[in-house]
């Protein structure tokens, strides 16, 4: 049964999205999807130019990100031995390195230049990469760059942009200075090679040169510790693990993965993040260490809140199942570190909101979870700003009904968590996603009167204002507040309250039959929304009658006018196929059984004698 759901585009700038794969995401071993080996016939290849070859390289960080990446038969057929591994290089890149040698045979420089991290890992697995980072010894990043752009110019006459160095940023996770610029047009960051020292109760590092053993073993994961060796052709793994792990697809600390969390608690989230974004195994010691009561409160205490967004943001936005991330800091009692509520007193129910679950951050790791799960699935080739807000709105579903008073104003529970707890850099971001998990909601609750059959006029009236007045509320949303409102149902979650001492009472229907029939009403509602209801983009609506009109035709004036056109909207929503003379026809009946209220009328010269005195009072308090 093919349901209508397809999502359109939210109202903040998004980016393409690809398909989704099958995981398992619930056991300690997860599942690799397997990769068909395919080999190109060398014979009929093409020469391909350097321009495309740039263009390709450029366009990998903007390729839509929401499979995760399919690796798993290049893993099963990577060597274990560094000197086995043979790099593949776009031409391109063969011409950039080719001129690194040159330049160093040219100054007699014995000086190593390694590609660090992501790009090695990457090759390794057959998948191209367009974040080049080198590894300098013997002169610092600097001297590196300025000295390859004189060398090109010499050689090519081609005028070679300007170099720019990177302040180190703590709060950002840059430690040291880099250094950036642009060869045959990619840029790439170069950097010494260094050794980090944590001082107690900081995670940000002091940092000296190091050598690159020394430099491999402060990075992250071993996977992430593999160099590429320009001058000599080939790969390096120090650790002697960055191989193994990624054939095993096994992420791994260097070193011990308690003083690594220690030192930078952060490399929690970027773990999980890898996790879900190749699939690998997180080593038992990593899980283990992270459950650790002292890790727990570094966490806490070390990272900011602007980090915890910035990591976040990457999962929800990137490639993999960001459920699965979320399904491994639930095992690892962070989700209430990482999506704090705020303080004690602050969080309130709403009171116009009738419909919530109790205990929210509880339900985080049972209906929240299950519904991110749900999300991820109806998002398949959807942007990646929808998936963001989506994700986001779908996780923290059980805060739906709850508020917090931020000066003299009630603020959803949903959009205070994005901004504050992890503040997500665009604010945008969390008011989309509590907007869109308040309409998911009022959905929930329109499917289920719609199933229930609509006999009557006036039942029909009931369904098409409640209906067309979430509809302005979401606008171009509305496809994602119903994928949402699917993945809710699906979850388990039933909001049909059952009133208990005042309190709302939630319960979980777990029939296989129920969940059936929930995507039956669900279908049958989104196809009487798209084809019966008359409501198509009611958002566009230009008034039947304009507020000039409303002034002649109804003799008013000030905050009526407003009023009126409140009434208007309504009663267009439950007939939107009204025309001019019969709204007309509406507001002079509307107003005449509930007149508006209107501010007293005033004589235009007493009112200018009025502005004038209270001109004079004015003055006369000042002096």
């Amino acid at each position: 049964m093919g349901a209508l759901f397809c999502l359109c585009r939210p109202q903040i700038e998004r980016k393409g999205g690809e398909s989704e794969k099958n995981y398992d995401s619930m056991g300690d071993t997860r599942k690799r999807p397997r990769a068909e080996d395919s080999k190109d016939d060398e014979k009929t290849k093409r020469p391909v130019s350097e321009k495309a070859q740039f263009d390709r390289l450029e366009t990998i960080s903007k390729k839509p990100q929401f499979e995760r990446l399919d690796t798993a038969g290049a893993m099963e057929m990577l060597p274990t031995k560094a000197e086995d591994i043979k790099i593949k290089l776009l031409p391109l890149e063969e011409k950039i390195f080719n001129t690194i040698k040159d330049m160093l045979v040219e100054l007699k420089s014995d000086t190593e230049v390694r590609v660090a991290g992501g790009w090695v890992r990457d090759k390794c697995l057959g998948k191209e990469s367009d974040d080049i980072d080198f590894s300098v010894d013997k002169m610092n990043g600097e001297q590196f760059a300025k000295a390859m752009q004189e060398y090109i110019e010499k050689k090519t006459g081609e005028k070679a942009r300007g170099v720019g160095v990177i302040q180190k940023n703590p709060e950002k996770s840059k430690h040291l200075e880099t250094c950036t610029f642009t060869i045959f047009g990619i840029n790439v960051d170069v950097n010494n090679l260094r050794t980090e020292v944590y001082p107690e109760g900081s995670r940000i590092p002091v940092c000296k040169i190091g050598t690159a053993e020394q430099d491999s073993l402060r990075r992250d994961f071993t996977c992430n510790a593999l160099f590429y060796n320009i001058n000599t052709g080939k790969v390096e793994d120090f650790t002697g693990k960055g191989l193994t792990d990624l054939k095993n697809g096994i992420l791994r600390t260097p070193l011990d993965p308690a003083k690594t969390f220690k030192d930078d608690p952060l490399r929690i989230l970027r773990a999980v993040r890898f996790a879900a974004r190749f699939s690998f195994i997180l080593d038992s010691d990593i899980r283990k260490a992270a459950k650790i009561p002292a890790i727990r409160v570094q966490l806490e205490q070390k990272v900011s809140r602007e980090r915890f967004g910035i990591e976040l943001n990457k999962v929800v936005g990137g490639v993999g199942n960001p459920a699965e991330a979320f399904q491994y800091l639930i095992d690892f009692n962070l989700e209430d570190v990482v999506f704090q509520e705020p303080p004690k007193g602050l969080l309130l129910e709403d009171p116009e909101v009738k419909y919530r679950q109790l205990n929210p951050q509880k339900l985080l790791r049972s209906s929240g979870i299950k519904t991110m799960e749900n999300m991820h699935k109806f998002l398949k080739g959807s942007p990646k700003a929808t998936r963001t807000v989506a994700l986001y709105a779908a996780f923290l579903s059980p805060y739906h009904g709850y508020a917090v008073k931020v000066k003299k104003r009630l603020v959803p529970a949903v959009q205070w968590i994005l901004r504050e707890s992890i503040k997500t850099a665009d604010g945008a971001v969390a008011a989309v996603a509590a907007r869109i998990l308040n309409a998911a909601i009022h959905f929930y609750h329109l499917v289920s009167l719609h199933s229930k059959g609509i006999e009557k006029p006036e039942e029909l009236k009931i369904l098409r204002r409640r209906t067309g007045s979430t509809l302005l509320e979401v606008k171009d949303d509305y496809k994602t507040a119903l994928g949402l409102c699917r993945a809710i149902r699906k979850a388990g979650v039933d909001l049909n309250i059952e009133e208990k001492k005042g309190e709302s009472k939630v319960t979980v229907m777990m029939e296989v039959e129920g969940k059936m029939l929930m995507d039956i009403e669900m279908d049958v509602y989104e196809k009487w929304l798209e084809n019966s209801s008359k409501l198509n983009e009611c958002w566009k609506w230009k008034p039947l009658v304009g507020s000039k009109d409303l002034m002649s035709l109804l003799d008013i004036r000030g905050p009526a006018i407003g009023e009126m056109t409140r009434r208007l909207v309504v009663w267009r929503l439950q007939n939107p196929e009204a025309k001019k003379e019969e709204a007309e026809k509406f507001l002079l009946a509307s107003v005449k059984e509930d007149p508006p209220k209107m501010p007293p009328k005033t004589n235009k010269s007493s009112s200018k004698k009025s502005k004038k005195k209270g001109k004079k009072d004015k003055k006369k308090r000042k002096k």
